[in-house]
Protein backbone atom coordinates (compact mmCIF):
# COMPACT_ATOMS: atom_id res chain seq x y z
CA UNK A 1 0.00 0.00 0.00
CA UNK A 2 1.10 3.55 -1.23
CA UNK A 3 2.32 5.62 1.99
CA UNK A 4 -0.17 8.61 0.57
CA UNK A 5 -2.81 8.13 -2.51
CA UNK A 6 -1.32 11.60 -3.74
CA UNK A 7 1.91 14.03 -3.03
CA UNK A 8 1.69 17.69 -3.69
CA UNK A 9 4.75 19.17 -4.42
CA UNK A 10 4.84 23.17 -3.53
CA UNK A 11 2.27 24.86 -1.45
CA UNK A 12 1.55 27.89 -3.75
CA UNK A 13 -2.13 28.46 -4.73
CA UNK A 14 -1.67 25.90 -7.49
CA UNK A 15 -0.28 23.00 -4.81
CA UNK A 16 -2.80 24.26 -2.08
CA UNK A 17 -6.25 24.00 -4.23
CA UNK A 18 -4.67 20.80 -5.52
CA UNK A 19 -4.79 19.18 -2.57
CA UNK A 20 -7.73 20.59 -1.16
CA UNK A 21 -9.92 18.93 -3.87
CA UNK A 22 -8.15 15.68 -3.50
CA UNK A 23 -8.57 15.52 0.36
CA UNK A 24 -12.11 16.57 -0.14
CA UNK A 25 -12.63 13.43 -2.65
CA UNK A 26 -11.42 11.16 0.55
CA UNK A 27 -7.44 10.84 -0.49
CA UNK A 28 -4.80 10.48 1.57
CA UNK A 29 -2.69 13.24 0.68
CA UNK A 30 0.56 15.14 1.51
CA UNK A 31 2.15 18.37 0.74
CA UNK A 32 5.26 19.35 0.69
CA UNK A 33 7.24 22.76 0.46
CA UNK A 34 10.98 23.87 0.95
CA UNK A 35 10.33 26.86 2.62
CA UNK A 36 6.89 27.89 3.68
CA UNK A 37 3.00 27.39 2.53
CA UNK A 38 1.43 30.07 0.38
CA UNK A 39 4.30 30.59 -2.17
CA UNK A 40 4.78 33.99 -3.11
CA UNK A 41 1.11 35.05 -2.44
CA UNK A 42 3.23 35.70 1.08
CA UNK A 43 5.37 38.50 -0.48
CA UNK A 44 2.60 39.95 -2.57
CA UNK A 45 1.06 43.36 -0.42
CA UNK A 46 -2.18 43.19 -2.35
CA UNK A 47 -3.81 41.46 -4.46
CA UNK A 48 -6.50 43.17 -6.59
CA UNK A 49 -7.92 40.94 -9.43
CA UNK A 50 -8.71 37.72 -7.17
CA UNK A 51 -12.51 37.22 -7.30
CA UNK A 52 -14.72 37.68 -4.37
CA UNK A 53 -12.25 40.68 -3.01
CA UNK A 54 -13.50 44.13 -4.34
CA UNK A 55 -11.50 45.89 -1.79
CA UNK A 56 -8.84 43.43 -2.43
CA UNK A 57 -6.94 41.12 0.14
CA UNK A 58 -3.30 40.93 1.10
CA UNK A 59 -0.92 38.10 -0.10
CA UNK A 60 -0.30 37.06 3.55
CA UNK A 61 -4.02 37.06 4.14
CA UNK A 62 -4.81 35.18 1.11
CA UNK A 63 -2.45 32.43 1.49
CA UNK A 64 -3.51 32.12 5.39
CA UNK A 65 -6.77 31.44 4.38
CA UNK A 66 -5.43 28.62 1.85
CA UNK A 67 -3.15 26.93 4.03
CA UNK A 68 -6.04 27.03 6.97
CA UNK A 69 -8.74 25.22 4.36
CA UNK A 70 -6.35 22.69 3.17
CA UNK A 71 -5.87 21.79 7.03
CA UNK A 72 -9.53 21.61 7.40
CA UNK A 73 -9.68 18.94 4.62
CA UNK A 74 -6.95 16.81 5.98
CA UNK A 75 -3.97 17.72 3.90
CA UNK A 76 -1.07 16.59 5.70
CA UNK A 77 1.88 19.49 5.55
CA UNK A 78 5.45 19.76 5.46
CA UNK A 79 8.17 21.90 5.31
CA UNK A 80 10.67 19.17 3.36
CA UNK A 81 12.56 20.09 0.32
CA UNK A 82 11.80 17.52 -2.74
CA UNK A 83 14.97 16.26 -4.65
CA UNK A 84 13.77 13.72 -7.02
CA UNK A 85 10.54 11.88 -8.46
CA UNK A 86 10.84 7.99 -9.19
CA UNK A 87 7.75 6.84 -11.84
CA UNK A 88 7.79 2.87 -11.54
CA UNK A 89 4.80 0.87 -12.78
CA UNK A 90 3.27 0.47 -9.46
CA UNK A 91 3.53 3.55 -7.53
CA UNK A 92 6.32 6.78 -7.80
CA UNK A 93 8.78 7.63 -5.60
CA UNK A 94 8.82 11.30 -3.82
CA UNK A 95 12.44 12.28 -2.72
CA UNK A 96 13.30 14.70 0.07
CA UNK A 97 16.52 16.17 0.90
CA UNK A 98 16.70 14.94 4.61
CA UNK A 99 17.12 11.24 3.04
CA UNK A 100 13.22 10.78 3.41
CA UNK A 101 10.94 9.18 0.67
CA UNK A 102 7.24 8.35 0.26
CA UNK A 103 5.27 6.39 -2.11
CA UNK A 104 2.12 7.33 -3.63
CA UNK A 105 -0.18 7.05 -6.36
CA UNK A 106 -0.36 9.88 -8.17
CA UNK A 107 1.80 13.52 -8.17
CA UNK A 108 1.00 17.13 -8.71
CA UNK A 109 4.42 19.00 -9.30
CA UNK A 110 3.48 22.80 -8.32
CA UNK A 111 7.04 23.66 -7.18
CA UNK A 112 6.29 27.07 -8.78
CA UNK A 113 9.25 29.27 -9.70
CA UNK A 114 12.38 31.60 -8.40
CA UNK A 115 12.82 35.20 -9.08
CA UNK A 116 15.29 35.44 -12.10
CA UNK A 117 18.79 36.86 -11.35
CA UNK A 118 19.77 40.34 -13.69
CA UNK A 119 23.38 38.46 -14.25
CA UNK A 120 25.22 41.10 -13.61
CA UNK A 121 28.62 41.83 -12.44
CA UNK A 122 27.72 42.36 -7.88
CA UNK A 123 25.12 40.93 -7.91
CA UNK A 124 25.76 37.66 -6.47
CA UNK A 125 27.86 39.47 -3.92
CA UNK A 126 25.57 41.88 -2.98
CA UNK A 127 22.89 39.24 -2.30
CA UNK A 128 21.23 40.12 0.72
CA UNK A 129 23.62 43.32 1.63
CA UNK A 130 20.87 45.97 -0.41
CA UNK A 131 19.72 43.24 -3.43
CA UNK A 132 15.98 41.71 -2.51
CA UNK A 133 13.34 40.36 -4.11
CA UNK A 134 10.44 41.19 -1.79
CA UNK A 135 9.76 44.67 -0.82
CA UNK A 136 6.92 43.15 1.37
CA UNK A 137 9.57 41.31 3.64
CA UNK A 138 12.93 43.40 3.31
CA UNK A 139 11.70 46.65 2.17
CA UNK A 140 11.27 48.43 5.26
CA UNK A 141 15.20 47.98 5.34
CA UNK A 142 15.20 51.20 2.97
CA UNK A 143 13.13 53.53 4.88
CA UNK A 144 14.06 57.08 3.60
CA UNK A 145 16.40 55.57 1.52
CA UNK A 146 16.96 55.70 -2.55
CA UNK A 147 16.01 52.23 -3.76
CA UNK A 148 15.84 51.03 -7.50
CA UNK A 149 13.54 48.69 -8.70
CA UNK A 150 14.46 46.24 -11.93
CA UNK A 151 11.46 45.30 -14.30
CA UNK A 152 8.25 47.17 -15.58
CA UNK A 153 5.83 44.47 -15.26
CA UNK A 154 3.42 43.72 -12.75
CA UNK A 155 5.55 42.71 -10.27
CA UNK A 156 7.96 45.52 -10.46
CA UNK A 157 5.26 47.73 -10.68
CA UNK A 158 3.17 46.81 -7.87
CA UNK A 159 7.15 46.63 -5.58
CA UNK A 160 7.92 50.20 -6.71
CA UNK A 161 3.85 51.37 -5.87
CA UNK A 162 4.50 49.64 -2.35
CA UNK A 163 8.06 50.95 -1.74
CA UNK A 164 7.07 54.37 -2.89
CA UNK A 165 5.47 54.94 0.87
CA UNK A 166 8.64 53.94 2.81
CA UNK A 167 12.07 55.02 0.50
CA UNK A 168 12.53 58.08 0.23
CA UNK A 169 12.89 57.90 -3.78
CA UNK A 170 12.02 55.12 -6.18
CA UNK A 171 13.58 54.73 -9.30
CA UNK A 172 11.82 52.27 -11.66
CA UNK A 173 13.67 50.74 -14.33
CA UNK A 174 12.68 48.55 -17.63
CA UNK A 175 14.91 47.56 -20.34
CA UNK A 176 12.30 47.75 -22.67
CA UNK A 177 10.99 50.95 -24.45
CA UNK A 178 7.44 51.24 -21.94
CA UNK A 179 6.17 49.64 -19.03
CA UNK A 180 4.80 46.05 -19.56
CA UNK A 181 2.34 45.79 -16.27
CA UNK A 182 -1.33 45.99 -16.66
CA UNK A 183 -3.02 49.26 -17.85
CA UNK A 184 -4.45 49.79 -14.70
CA UNK A 185 -0.64 50.02 -13.03
CA UNK A 186 0.85 52.17 -15.52
CA UNK A 187 -2.03 54.91 -14.91
CA UNK A 188 -0.92 54.41 -11.04
CA UNK A 189 2.97 54.93 -12.11
CA UNK A 190 2.10 57.66 -14.41
CA UNK A 191 0.53 59.69 -11.67
CA UNK A 192 2.65 59.57 -9.08
CA UNK A 193 5.12 62.33 -8.22
CA UNK A 194 7.25 59.93 -6.58
CA UNK A 195 8.22 57.51 -8.69
CA UNK A 196 10.51 57.70 -11.36
CA UNK A 197 9.95 55.64 -14.13
CA UNK A 198 13.18 55.27 -16.66
CA UNK A 199 12.51 53.09 -19.14
CA UNK A 200 14.73 51.58 -22.46
CA UNK A 201 17.79 51.83 -19.47
CA UNK A 202 19.53 48.21 -18.39
CA UNK A 203 21.02 47.64 -15.76
CA UNK A 204 24.82 46.26 -16.25
CA UNK A 205 26.15 46.58 -12.33
CA UNK A 206 25.28 46.69 -9.07
CA UNK A 207 27.93 48.96 -7.36
CA UNK A 208 29.10 48.39 -3.75
CA UNK A 209 32.19 46.96 -1.03
CA UNK A 210 30.01 45.92 2.22
CA UNK A 211 26.72 46.81 0.94
CA UNK A 212 24.98 48.24 -2.32
CA UNK A 213 26.10 51.99 -3.15
CA UNK A 214 25.08 52.08 -6.83
CA UNK A 215 23.80 51.10 -10.17
CA UNK A 216 25.40 51.08 -13.75
CA UNK A 217 22.77 51.38 -16.47
CA UNK A 218 23.12 51.76 -20.40
CA UNK A 219 20.56 53.33 -22.19
CA UNK A 220 19.08 51.02 -25.24
CA UNK A 221 18.83 53.72 -27.81
CA UNK A 222 22.70 55.40 -27.37
CA UNK A 223 24.42 53.13 -25.59
CA UNK A 224 25.33 55.67 -22.74
CA UNK A 225 26.14 54.81 -19.54
CA UNK A 226 25.20 56.49 -16.42
CA UNK A 227 25.90 55.82 -12.72
CA UNK A 228 22.91 56.15 -10.08
CA UNK A 229 23.52 56.05 -6.55
CA UNK A 230 21.04 53.66 -4.79
CA UNK A 231 21.08 52.07 -1.49
CA UNK A 232 19.21 49.58 -2.37
CA UNK A 233 17.70 47.35 -5.45
CA UNK A 234 14.36 45.26 -5.65
CA UNK A 235 14.99 42.67 -8.67
CA UNK A 236 11.38 41.63 -10.65
CA UNK A 237 12.53 40.97 -14.13
CA UNK A 238 10.89 37.30 -14.24
CA UNK A 239 11.08 33.97 -12.78
CA UNK A 240 12.81 30.22 -13.80
CA UNK A 241 10.45 27.07 -12.81
CA UNK A 242 11.88 25.37 -10.09
CA UNK A 243 12.28 22.16 -11.86
CA UNK A 244 16.20 21.43 -11.87
CA UNK A 245 15.55 18.02 -10.17
CA UNK A 246 13.34 16.58 -13.08
CA UNK A 247 15.15 17.48 -16.12
CA UNK A 248 15.66 13.01 -16.78
CA UNK A 249 12.18 12.67 -15.26
CA UNK A 250 9.78 14.57 -17.30
CA UNK A 251 9.78 16.64 -20.40
CA UNK A 252 10.69 20.29 -20.11
CA UNK A 253 10.64 22.96 -22.78
CA UNK A 254 14.04 25.07 -23.94
CA UNK A 255 12.78 27.45 -20.56
CA UNK A 256 12.81 23.96 -18.30
CA UNK A 257 9.25 24.33 -18.03
CA UNK A 258 7.25 21.19 -17.67
CA UNK A 259 5.30 20.38 -20.50
CA UNK A 260 1.39 19.25 -20.38
CA UNK A 261 -1.30 18.26 -22.53
CA UNK A 262 -4.84 20.22 -21.88
CA UNK A 263 -5.47 18.25 -19.29
CA UNK A 264 -2.48 19.27 -17.46
CA UNK A 265 -0.96 16.21 -17.57
CA UNK A 266 2.74 15.12 -18.38
CA UNK A 267 3.82 12.58 -20.68
CA UNK A 268 4.15 10.16 -17.30
CA UNK A 269 0.25 9.38 -16.61
CA UNK A 270 0.47 9.42 -12.79
CA UNK A 271 2.59 13.03 -12.52
CA UNK A 272 0.10 16.11 -13.57
CA UNK A 273 1.81 20.01 -13.11
CA UNK A 274 0.19 23.05 -12.06
CA UNK A 275 0.49 26.40 -11.82
CA UNK A 276 4.09 28.69 -13.03
CA UNK A 277 5.83 25.66 -13.10
CA UNK A 278 4.09 24.57 -16.30
CA UNK A 279 4.91 25.63 -19.79
CA UNK A 280 1.88 27.84 -21.17
CA UNK A 281 0.92 29.39 -17.61
CA UNK A 282 0.12 33.08 -17.56
CA UNK A 283 1.55 33.27 -13.91
CA UNK A 284 -1.49 35.15 -12.44
CA UNK A 285 -3.26 33.39 -8.83
CA UNK A 286 -6.61 32.97 -10.73
CA UNK A 287 -4.79 30.94 -13.33
CA UNK A 288 -2.96 28.29 -10.72
CA UNK A 289 -5.73 27.84 -8.81
CA UNK A 290 -7.87 26.78 -11.59
CA UNK A 291 -4.39 24.72 -12.30
CA UNK A 292 -4.75 23.08 -9.25
CA UNK A 293 -8.46 22.07 -9.77
CA UNK A 294 -7.57 20.77 -13.06
CA UNK A 295 -4.52 18.86 -12.02
CA UNK A 296 -6.67 17.28 -9.01
CA UNK A 297 -9.09 16.28 -10.74
CA UNK A 298 -6.92 14.57 -13.63
CA UNK A 299 -4.56 12.78 -10.74
CA UNK A 300 -8.26 11.61 -9.54
CA UNK A 301 -8.60 9.90 -12.54
CA UNK A 302 -5.56 8.50 -12.93
CA UNK A 303 -6.17 7.21 -9.54
CA UNK A 304 -9.62 5.82 -10.49
CA UNK A 305 -8.09 4.31 -13.11
CA UNK A 306 -9.99 6.61 -15.76
CA UNK A 307 -7.74 8.75 -17.24
CA UNK A 308 -8.59 7.90 -20.96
Amino acid sequence: MFDYDAIIVGGGPAGLTASMYLARASYRVLLLDKESFGGQLKNVYLIENYPGFSEGISGPKLASEMVNQAGKFGVELEIKEVVGVEPYSSCTLVNCADGKGYTCGAVVIAGGARPRRLGVPGEERLQGRGIVHCALCDGGRFTDCVVAVCGGGDSGVSEALYMRNIASRVILLEAEPGLTATAILRERVRHDSKLEVRCGKKVVEILGGDNVTGIEVIEAASGQREMIKVDGVIVHVGIEPNTDYLEDVISLDDQKRIIVDDRLVTQIASITAAGDIRKGSPWQIGAAVGDGVMAALSAQRFLNGSNK
